[in-house]
């Protein structure tokens, strides 16, 4: 198959075809259609329909596979659109499983690494060697074996490190950097004074994060050559890399003006211009409590570099809006990648603090403040997050001893101390725990200013929502409890607590809109059934419609809705069962819904129990006559 077309092909892919030594019948299993070498030794793909590529051969295919280009010739063509296909047999390689590692093919791998070849540089230094694929890399940078110890004489030392730095070029093509790094140290220890070699390694630092040896390499890259362009841009991509983007603009700036007039240069000055906009943006955001802002500044110097200060700038964003979960995988990240970065301790540390984990959240600020004792922002948040843990200890202390004014003041203690984000789980738990305890000493418009403030804290939260519903059911508001519920159960459909909080409500509810049968009858709740029937009998004598034939049309109506209600209420109030369920709270549906439910059981219960038609006493035995 052609490879695709669009740009063409850049580099050499594989080794040489011409430096293998063992029999073609063998190698041609390992021979890249793409670049038509050898496929490179620990960078070879194996896709599902068996045939072997180079990795970076490969992914290029499958990119360029994709280009809008090439989409849109094979449209003109008539050419239905279709995935990547395989380059040997035209399968579909595209999809999860479709393409592995060699290495998943151990028979195949260890075939491979066999293979007899030469060193790909015997053209140019005469080197002898004959081995296996998988020990050229380690020969290559081995003195006692490439050349046998000269490659270092004066006499060839320029072209055998020229030599080592296209193997390097071509390893780097095929994104195996580390071995391209080998490759450039050797080229440099065979000529160090060549600002490429330099150059072409620094590169190599940078693809693989080590943005520090990068920095290295291309200062004496410059200081061997101050004209030197690529030397100067890459160093200020590794330096932004190091977070010191006013490094890199001031390196920038120096090489503009001894190359004045390249392209490269001032594009990159642009760019790190432009991260520094945004940088200074987000710090006068976050300055001036304008979170949102912030994390927009950040989000837009993401898309110019993944650097530390950017990734920190964003974590400490989402804080400042209450994203605590987001900004401790982000901090988490920059801690793996730089172990001693201070910052980035001391943010997860308050993201976990103001997630309530306070043991692990200061372990991180003691981390920060070892690693950097003087670092005032981290010294300053280790005394807020202390007192703020001792305050919300304190006041849940105070809770579970029924001490809640005591709690009251803690809490309050603990809100001053963090000062936290309006948005923060701290704050929502905080407000909820006082909420609770300025329930318990009835304290409910305070409660409900609270709960309030807990819930526009976060939405979500369960006990700010419950204390909430407690505190209006105490004043008399049982409407407004079923709501807010209902609000929490729609979040949240398969929360049971949340459910049989919302049913209480929504009971309550039901019992405010049922009528109060012992103000209809005018009797006690302790009043006795001949004393209801009474009642009722002196009650039915003032509201019977007859006695209300003349009067109008309104307060004929009255009379006959009463009159309704007094027998309602003599059918409750004269049935044990009944008057106890209606004490208990329940409406008249409900009532009848128990009583039928309690009938139907006891009918179960009942049946065939000697008392009935199919016993020994009932027909047949004398018993019906």
């Amino acid at each position: 198959a052609a490879f695709p077309r669009g740009r063409p092909r850049s580099g050499t892919m594989g080794f040489p075809i011409s430096d293998v030594l063992t029999d073609e019948s063998i190698v041609c299993e390992f021979t890249c259609k793409i670049c038509c070498n050898l496929v490179e030794y620990g960078h070879a793909a194996y896709t599902h329909c068996s045939h072997v590529f180079c990795e970076s051969c490969l992914a290029d295919w499958v990119a360029r596979s994709s280009d809008p280009e090439v989409l849109a010739e094979a449209a003109m063509n008539g050419e239905p659109a279709r995935g990547p296909r395989c380059p040997t047999c035209n399968a579909g390689i595209a999809g999860q499983g479709k393409v592995a590692p060699l290495q998943t093919q151990p028979l195949a791998w260890r075939l491979l690494g066999r293979v007899q070849v030469r060193c790909p540089l015997h053209d140019s230094t005469s080197c002898g060697w004959r081995g296996d694929l998988s020990e050229v890399s380690a020969h290559l940078t081995n003195s006692e074996s490439h050349l046998k110890g000269q490659d270092y004489a004066p006499s060839n030392a320029t072209q055998n490190a020229e030599a080592l730095k296209n193997q390097g070029n071509a390893k780097f093509q095929s994104h195996a950097y580390r071995e391209a790094i080998q490759l450039y140290s050797k080229a440099i220890s065979a000529a160090p004074g060549v600002a490429a070699y330099y150059g072409n390694r620094a590169a190599a630092w940078l693809m693989v994060g080590a943005a520090k040896e990068c920095a290295e390499d291309c200062r004496r890259a410059i200081q061997l050559d101050s004209g030197y362009v690529k030397g100067y841009v890459r160093l200020a991509k590794a330096l932004v890399e190091l977070s010191d983007v006013d490094g890199a603009e001031e390196s920038l700036r120096a090489a503009s003006t001894r190359c004045p007039g390249k392209k490269e240069i001032e594009e990159e000055l642009a760019r790190v211009r432009l991260l520094s906009a945004h940088l200074a943006e987000g710090e006068r955001a976050l300055a001036c409590d304008e979170p949102a802002r912030a994390l927009e500044m950040f989000v837009a110097a993401a898309r110019v570099t993944q650097c530390a200060s950017v990734t920190l700038g964003a974590a400490r964003a989402e804080i400042a809006l209450g994203r605590c979960d987001g900004a401790m995988r982000t901090t988490a990240a920059v801690i793996r990648a730089e172990p001693g970065n201070v910052r980035a301790y001391a943010a997860r540390g308050l993201a976990l603090c103001l997630k309530l984990d306070f043991d692990q959240g200061m372990k991180h600020i003691r981390e920060g403040l070892r690693l950097d004792p003087d670092h005032a922002e981290c010294a300053g948040l280790f005394r807020r997050m202390k007192r703020a843990g001792a305050a919300l200890d304190r006041g849940r202390n105070a809770s579970s001893k029924r001490d809640f004014e005591a709690a009251c003041e803690a809490f309050t203690d603990a809100l001053d101390a963090a000062r936290a984000p309006t948005h923060s789980p701290f704050t929502a738990s905080v407000l909820a725990q006082r909420a609770n305890a300025r329930l318990r000493l009835k304290e409910y418009d305070e409660s409900l200013a609270d709960c309030a403030a807990a819930i526009a804290s976060q939405e979500d939260h369960k006990p700010a929502y419950f204390t909430q519903a407690t505190a209006l059911l105490h004043l008399g508001k049982p409407h407004e409890a079923e709501e807010s519920l209902a609000v929490l159960l729609k979040m949240d459909p398969g929360d049971e607590t949340v459910r049989r909080h919302h049913e209480k409500a929504a009971f309550e509810v039901r019992k405010s809109k049922r009528p109060d049968y012992y103000a209809i009858l005018g009797i006690s709740r302790v009043a006795s059934v001949p004393e209801v029937k009474q009642a009722y009998k002196a009650r039915c004598m003032e509201w019977h419609p007859d006695r209300h034939a003349n009067s109008s049309d309104e307060e004929r109506a009255t009379a006959e809705r009463n009159f309704k209600l007094l027998g309602e209420a003599l059918e409750i109030m004269e049935d044990q069962m009944k008057r106890q369920l209606y004490d208990e709270g329940f409406d008249k549906e409900a009532i009848a819904e128990r009583v039928e439910a309690a009938r139907r059981a006891a009918h179960r219960g009942g049946y065939g129990n000697g008392h009935g038609c199919g016993s020994g006493g009932g027909c047949g035995s004398g018993g019906c006559h």
